[in-house]
């Protein structure tokens, strides 16, 4: 039996949005601008839904990530390797959360299996993993064709509800979790149902909604400064 310590990536453990770091990439090296620009334009539409209450944060977030390798379609898992480790080191790292960091260590100090569990495809959240020196990570599973992405998703997309399924298969291949003494570290109220699955929970710099929940909870809260 072991504890866990799982961060969410997006606005928990940096700043940034993953989204926001393809489309640097793209535009800078000025690749697969035209899957970007037409990913955007499809999707930006469903903000406006959002604010008009015809459409829920959780379908709005699982939409955008179930449709993000349209990004990356067409690309080798070679061609794509580059792009992730540029994204990771130009994008990620230097917005990463120094409390966060710390927190993070000090748990793999305690002997914790830390997991990093977003919604960000999976081979560009391992590398992000892995320059952060975090061994376990559980994305959204992208399609592969003869060795090119077809810019599908495996369902269930790794958000919501379902990043707390998507754990759990990844956990059904190794030992078992004291989730009463286990922790999770997430900053939307989409993540509720991880939250809400361990003993820790941790509102790290919390949207509206979850700030209240965790308040309401007597949960523990990382906010800015």
């Amino acid at each position: 039996m072991s504890i866990a310590s799982i961060f969410d990536l997006d606005g928990t453990l940096y700043s940034g949005h993953i989204t926001l770091g393809i489309a640097l990439h793209h535009r800078t090296h000025r690749v697969k601008r035209i899957p970007l620009y037409t990913y955007m334009a499809a999707h930006m539409p469903l903000w406006g839904l959002l604010k008009i209450g015809l459409l829920s944060e959780e379908t709005s977030r699982e939409i955008w990530a179930r449709n993000l390798g349209w990004t990356v379609r067409g690309w080798t898992t070679k061609e794509a390797e580059e792009a992730f480790a540029w994204i990771s080191e130009e994008y990620v790292l230097p917005r990463v959360h120094a409390e966060m960091m710390t927190r993070l260590r000090d748990h793999q100090a305690a002997g914790h299996r830390v997991i990093l569990l977003s919604g960000t495809f999976t081979p560009l959240l391992t590398e992000i993993g892995r320059r952060l020196g975090i061994d376990e990570t559980v994305g959204t599973t992208l399609v592969l064709k003869e060795g090119h992405y077809t810019g599908s998703s495996e369902p269930p997309v790794c958000q919501g509800r379902f990043k707390v399924t998507r754990l759990e298969q990844y956990l059904e291949r190794g030992e078992d979790i004291l989730w009463s003494e286990s922790y999770a570290y997430a900053d939307s109220y989409t993540d509720l149902p991880l939250l809400e699955r361990v003993g820790n929970p941790v509102a790290v710099y919390p949207d509206q909604k979850l700030a209240a929940h965790a308040q309401e909870h007597g949960w523990a809260i990382i906010d800015h400064p």
